[in-house]
Protein backbone atom coordinates (compact mmCIF):
# COMPACT_ATOMS: atom_id res chain seq x y z
CA UNK A 1 0.00 0.00 0.00
CA UNK A 2 1.55 3.50 -1.29
CA UNK A 3 2.31 5.57 1.74
CA UNK A 4 0.97 9.41 0.79
CA UNK A 5 1.81 11.55 3.70
CA UNK A 6 0.88 15.35 3.69
CA UNK A 7 1.69 18.22 6.56
CA UNK A 8 -1.47 19.99 7.29
CA UNK A 9 -1.75 22.99 9.19
CA UNK A 10 -4.76 24.93 10.93
CA UNK A 11 -4.94 28.86 11.25
CA UNK A 12 -7.37 29.17 14.11
CA UNK A 13 -7.48 32.74 15.11
CA UNK A 14 -9.72 35.92 16.45
CA UNK A 15 -11.65 37.04 13.33
CA UNK A 16 -11.99 41.07 13.16
CA UNK A 17 -14.09 43.23 11.45
CA UNK A 18 -11.23 44.66 9.93
CA UNK A 19 -9.78 42.99 6.50
CA UNK A 20 -6.25 44.45 6.51
CA UNK A 21 -6.66 43.27 10.48
CA UNK A 22 -7.61 39.42 9.55
CA UNK A 23 -5.02 39.77 6.40
CA UNK A 24 -2.24 40.42 9.01
CA UNK A 25 -3.28 38.10 10.90
CA UNK A 26 -3.36 35.42 8.71
CA UNK A 27 -0.02 36.63 6.73
CA UNK A 28 1.41 36.24 10.35
CA UNK A 29 0.26 32.50 11.19
CA UNK A 30 1.22 31.66 8.11
CA UNK A 31 5.28 32.61 8.17
CA UNK A 32 4.87 31.34 12.24
CA UNK A 33 3.72 28.51 10.83
CA UNK A 34 6.36 27.65 7.68
CA UNK A 35 9.39 28.43 10.47
CA UNK A 36 8.34 24.85 11.78
CA UNK A 37 10.82 21.96 11.50
CA UNK A 38 7.51 20.10 10.21
CA UNK A 39 6.60 22.36 7.27
CA UNK A 40 2.90 22.26 6.11
CA UNK A 41 1.93 21.48 2.78
CA UNK A 42 -1.55 22.92 3.08
CA UNK A 43 -3.31 25.18 5.58
CA UNK A 44 -6.56 25.69 6.20
CA UNK A 45 -7.91 28.93 7.50
CA UNK A 46 -11.25 29.52 8.96
CA UNK A 47 -15.08 31.35 7.86
CA UNK A 48 -15.06 34.95 7.24
CA UNK A 49 -11.11 34.84 8.39
CA UNK A 50 -10.39 37.09 5.84
CA UNK A 51 -13.82 39.74 5.75
CA UNK A 52 -17.07 39.74 6.52
CA UNK A 53 -17.60 42.99 4.67
CA UNK A 54 -18.02 42.16 0.95
CA UNK A 55 -15.00 42.54 -1.47
CA UNK A 56 -14.96 41.46 -4.83
CA UNK A 57 -12.66 37.84 -6.24
CA UNK A 58 -10.48 40.35 -7.91
CA UNK A 59 -9.69 42.75 -4.57
CA UNK A 60 -5.84 43.40 -3.73
CA UNK A 61 -6.72 41.47 -0.37
CA UNK A 62 -6.93 38.11 -2.58
CA UNK A 63 -3.60 38.91 -4.69
CA UNK A 64 -2.31 39.13 -1.69
CA UNK A 65 -3.47 36.02 -0.42
CA UNK A 66 -2.42 34.37 -3.37
CA UNK A 67 1.48 35.72 -2.89
CA UNK A 68 1.58 34.58 0.56
CA UNK A 69 0.71 30.90 -1.47
CA UNK A 70 3.37 31.62 -4.24
CA UNK A 71 6.14 32.86 -1.45
CA UNK A 72 6.04 30.09 0.70
CA UNK A 73 5.26 27.05 -2.38
CA UNK A 74 2.28 25.75 -0.38
CA UNK A 75 -1.61 25.00 -1.21
CA UNK A 76 -3.75 27.60 0.79
CA UNK A 77 -7.07 27.51 1.57
CA UNK A 78 -7.11 30.89 3.94
CA UNK A 79 -10.89 30.96 4.82
CA UNK A 80 -14.24 32.54 3.62
CA UNK A 81 -15.24 35.90 2.67
CA UNK A 82 -18.23 37.78 1.51
CA UNK A 83 -17.87 37.95 -2.11
CA UNK A 84 -19.89 40.90 -4.15
CA UNK A 85 -20.41 39.78 -7.90
CA UNK A 86 -21.76 41.48 -10.95
CA UNK A 87 -24.26 38.72 -11.56
CA UNK A 88 -25.97 39.93 -7.79
CA UNK A 89 -28.04 42.47 -6.50
CA UNK A 90 -26.69 45.37 -4.73
CA UNK A 91 -25.88 44.60 -0.96
CA UNK A 92 -26.31 40.70 -1.71
CA UNK A 93 -22.88 38.61 -1.39
CA UNK A 94 -21.77 35.15 -2.12
CA UNK A 95 -19.87 33.39 0.96
CA UNK A 96 -16.66 32.27 -1.00
CA UNK A 97 -13.74 30.06 0.10
CA UNK A 98 -10.51 30.68 -2.79
CA UNK A 99 -8.32 27.95 -2.83
CA UNK A 100 -4.51 28.57 -4.14
CA UNK A 101 -1.81 26.01 -5.56
CA UNK A 102 1.58 26.41 -4.66
CA UNK A 103 2.58 28.68 -7.86
CA UNK A 104 -0.03 31.46 -6.57
CA UNK A 105 -2.79 30.59 -9.09
CA UNK A 106 -6.71 30.13 -7.87
CA UNK A 107 -6.97 26.62 -8.50
CA UNK A 108 -10.69 27.23 -7.34
CA UNK A 109 -13.65 28.62 -5.18
CA UNK A 110 -16.34 27.71 -3.42
CA UNK A 111 -19.32 29.24 -2.69
CA UNK A 112 -21.63 28.04 0.31
CA UNK A 113 -24.57 26.00 -0.87
CA UNK A 114 -26.67 26.15 2.45
CA UNK A 115 -26.15 30.03 4.14
CA UNK A 116 -27.11 29.13 8.07
CA UNK A 117 -30.47 31.08 8.23
CA UNK A 118 -31.44 33.27 9.70
CA UNK A 119 -28.24 34.39 10.83
CA UNK A 120 -26.90 34.45 8.05
CA UNK A 121 -28.08 36.23 4.96
CA UNK A 122 -25.26 35.32 2.08
CA UNK A 123 -26.69 34.01 -1.25
CA UNK A 124 -26.35 30.44 -1.35
CA UNK A 125 -24.81 28.51 -4.53
CA UNK A 126 -26.74 25.02 -5.48
CA UNK A 127 -25.84 24.27 -8.98
CA UNK A 128 -24.07 20.76 -9.27
CA UNK A 129 -20.78 21.94 -11.09
CA UNK A 130 -20.58 24.31 -7.68
CA UNK A 131 -19.41 21.25 -5.78
CA UNK A 132 -15.71 21.89 -5.27
CA UNK A 133 -12.97 19.14 -5.48
CA UNK A 134 -9.26 19.65 -6.18
CA UNK A 135 -6.10 17.75 -6.40
CA UNK A 136 -2.72 18.01 -4.60
CA UNK A 137 -1.20 16.71 -7.42
CA UNK A 138 2.16 16.17 -6.10
CA UNK A 139 0.87 13.69 -3.32
CA UNK A 140 -2.29 12.53 -5.93
CA UNK A 141 -4.65 13.29 -2.48
CA UNK A 142 -7.91 14.46 -3.55
CA UNK A 143 -9.69 17.49 -1.33
CA UNK A 144 -13.05 18.62 -1.04
CA UNK A 145 -14.31 21.62 0.45
CA UNK A 146 -17.39 23.00 2.13
CA UNK A 147 -18.18 25.75 4.68
CA UNK A 148 -19.75 25.57 7.79
CA UNK A 149 -23.79 24.61 7.89
CA UNK A 150 -23.39 22.85 4.64
CA UNK A 151 -21.57 19.93 6.93
CA UNK A 152 -25.08 19.49 8.78
CA UNK A 153 -26.35 18.19 5.17
CA UNK A 154 -24.71 14.69 4.49
CA UNK A 155 -25.77 14.57 1.39
CA UNK A 156 -22.96 17.10 0.05
CA UNK A 157 -20.07 15.50 2.25
CA UNK A 158 -21.50 12.32 0.56
CA UNK A 159 -21.23 13.98 -2.81
CA UNK A 160 -17.58 14.81 -2.55
CA UNK A 161 -16.55 11.71 -1.40
CA UNK A 162 -18.43 9.94 -4.42
CA UNK A 163 -16.50 12.14 -6.30
CA UNK A 164 -12.99 11.32 -4.73
CA UNK A 165 -12.68 13.12 -1.67
CA UNK A 166 -10.06 11.43 0.34
CA UNK A 167 -9.63 14.79 2.84
CA UNK A 168 -12.63 17.22 3.39
CA UNK A 169 -12.18 20.77 4.81
CA UNK A 170 -14.65 22.67 6.39
CA UNK A 171 -13.62 26.38 7.23
CA UNK A 172 -16.84 27.40 10.46
CA UNK A 173 -17.49 30.22 12.05
CA UNK A 174 -20.13 28.44 15.11
CA UNK A 175 -20.53 30.79 18.33
CA UNK A 176 -19.82 28.93 21.85
CA UNK A 177 -23.09 27.89 22.17
CA UNK A 178 -22.65 25.49 19.29
CA UNK A 179 -18.80 24.10 20.81
CA UNK A 180 -20.64 20.31 21.09
CA UNK A 181 -20.72 20.19 17.03
CA UNK A 182 -16.97 19.39 16.60
CA UNK A 183 -17.18 16.58 18.46
CA UNK A 184 -20.55 15.12 16.55
CA UNK A 185 -20.86 16.11 13.03
CA UNK A 186 -17.21 15.67 12.19
CA UNK A 187 -16.77 13.04 13.38
CA UNK A 188 -19.94 11.53 11.69
CA UNK A 189 -19.11 12.75 8.64
CA UNK A 190 -15.32 11.27 8.06
CA UNK A 191 -16.71 7.83 8.96
CA UNK A 192 -19.47 8.02 7.09
CA UNK A 193 -17.17 8.89 3.97
CA UNK A 194 -14.10 7.14 5.45
CA UNK A 195 -11.58 10.24 4.69
CA UNK A 196 -10.44 12.49 6.86
CA UNK A 197 -12.45 15.29 7.83
CA UNK A 198 -10.67 19.01 8.98
CA UNK A 199 -13.15 21.50 10.81
CA UNK A 200 -11.90 24.55 11.68
CA UNK A 201 -13.65 27.79 13.30
CA UNK A 202 -12.49 31.46 14.62
CA UNK A 203 -11.92 32.56 17.89
CA UNK A 204 -12.64 36.02 20.05
CA UNK A 205 -15.70 38.38 20.06
CA UNK A 206 -17.77 38.62 16.62
CA UNK A 207 -20.91 40.66 16.87
CA UNK A 208 -23.45 39.04 19.49
CA UNK A 209 -21.58 36.02 19.13
CA UNK A 210 -18.38 34.64 20.65
CA UNK A 211 -16.57 31.90 18.72
CA UNK A 212 -15.84 28.59 19.85
CA UNK A 213 -12.69 27.48 18.11
CA UNK A 214 -11.92 23.80 19.33
CA UNK A 215 -10.79 23.34 15.77
CA UNK A 216 -10.70 19.56 14.79
CA UNK A 217 -8.39 16.85 12.44
CA UNK A 218 -10.34 13.78 12.00
CA UNK A 219 -8.83 9.94 10.64
CA UNK A 220 -11.06 8.01 8.41
CA UNK A 221 -12.26 6.02 11.47
CA UNK A 222 -14.25 8.79 13.25
CA UNK A 223 -11.05 9.59 15.39
CA UNK A 224 -10.17 13.02 16.45
CA UNK A 225 -6.27 13.57 15.91
CA UNK A 226 -5.75 17.38 17.11
CA UNK A 227 -8.79 19.69 19.01
CA UNK A 228 -7.64 23.23 19.15
CA UNK A 229 -8.94 25.03 22.51
CA UNK A 230 -11.03 28.05 22.45
CA UNK A 231 -8.30 30.47 22.13
CA UNK A 232 -6.26 31.03 18.84
CA UNK A 233 -4.07 28.35 17.92
CA UNK A 234 -1.52 27.25 15.24
CA UNK A 235 -1.22 23.25 14.29
CA UNK A 236 0.14 20.96 12.46
CA UNK A 237 -0.52 17.16 11.94
CA UNK A 238 1.00 15.03 8.83
CA UNK A 239 -1.53 13.14 7.81
CA UNK A 240 -0.99 9.25 6.38
CA UNK A 241 -3.31 8.58 3.51
CA UNK A 242 -2.99 5.55 3.25
CA UNK A 243 -5.26 5.09 5.72
CA UNK A 244 -8.29 6.06 3.68
CA UNK A 245 -7.67 2.97 1.41
CA UNK A 246 -7.06 0.98 4.46
CA UNK A 247 -10.41 1.69 5.63
CA UNK A 248 -12.52 1.84 2.99
CA UNK A 249 -11.00 -1.83 1.52
CA UNK A 250 -9.97 -3.14 4.13
CA UNK A 251 -11.67 -1.87 7.24
CA UNK A 252 -14.10 -3.84 10.10
CA UNK A 253 -16.79 -1.68 8.18
CA UNK A 254 -17.20 -0.35 4.92
CA UNK A 255 -19.40 2.53 4.29
CA UNK A 256 -18.94 3.43 0.71
CA UNK A 257 -18.81 -0.07 -0.54
CA UNK A 258 -22.00 -1.61 1.27
CA UNK A 259 -23.65 1.93 0.04
CA UNK A 260 -22.80 0.33 -3.22
CA UNK A 261 -23.29 -3.02 -2.79
CA UNK A 262 -26.78 -2.72 -1.43
CA UNK A 263 -27.84 -0.44 -3.23
CA UNK A 264 -29.40 1.81 -1.23
CA UNK A 265 -31.88 4.44 -3.14
CA UNK A 266 -32.80 7.68 -2.62
CA UNK A 267 -36.22 7.93 -3.34
CA UNK A 268 -36.95 11.85 -2.46
CA UNK A 269 -33.67 12.78 -4.63
CA UNK A 270 -34.91 16.06 -6.72
CA UNK A 271 -38.44 16.13 -5.14
CA UNK A 272 -38.29 16.86 -1.35
CA UNK A 273 -41.16 18.85 -1.12
CA UNK A 274 -43.07 15.59 -2.05
CA UNK A 275 -41.69 13.92 1.41
CA UNK A 276 -43.82 13.43 4.21
CA UNK A 277 -42.32 15.58 6.68
CA UNK A 278 -42.71 18.36 4.88
CA UNK A 279 -46.25 18.33 4.46
CA UNK A 280 -47.82 20.72 6.67
CA UNK A 281 -44.72 21.59 8.29
CA UNK A 282 -44.01 25.35 8.16
CA UNK A 283 -41.37 27.15 6.06
CA UNK A 284 -37.74 28.58 6.40
CA UNK A 285 -37.35 31.12 8.87
CA UNK A 286 -35.75 33.11 6.74
CA UNK A 287 -34.33 36.47 8.03
CA UNK A 288 -34.45 37.94 11.39
CA UNK A 289 -37.78 39.72 10.93
CA UNK A 290 -39.26 36.53 10.21
CA UNK A 291 -38.03 34.91 13.19
CA UNK A 292 -39.01 37.05 15.33
CA UNK A 293 -42.53 37.24 14.03
CA UNK A 294 -42.77 33.43 14.75
CA UNK A 295 -41.61 33.44 18.06
CA UNK A 296 -43.52 36.09 18.71
CA UNK A 297 -46.27 34.00 17.68
CA UNK A 298 -45.62 31.47 21.25
CA UNK A 299 -44.62 33.98 23.51
CA UNK A 300 -40.58 32.97 23.12
CA UNK A 301 -38.24 35.71 23.80
CA UNK A 302 -40.91 37.87 24.17
CA UNK A 303 -41.68 39.41 27.72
Amino acid sequence: MEKRFLNVSVMQHTISADLNTNLKVIGDSVESLMMGYVRPELIVGVEFGISKSPISIDDEAIKFLAGLAKKHRVYLVPGTFAEKSEELAEGEAYNTCPVFGPDGTMICRYRKKVPFRPGEMSVPSNEEEDYCIFKIREKGITVGLQICYDQFFPEISRTLALKGAELILCPALDPIEYRHVPEILPRARALENELFYIWTCGTGQLGASTCCGNSVIVDPEGQVLIKCPETPALVTRTLDFSQVELKREYGRDQHLNSLRYFNVQYPFAGRLNEAPVYQGAGSLTADRKEYEEKTRGVRMGNL
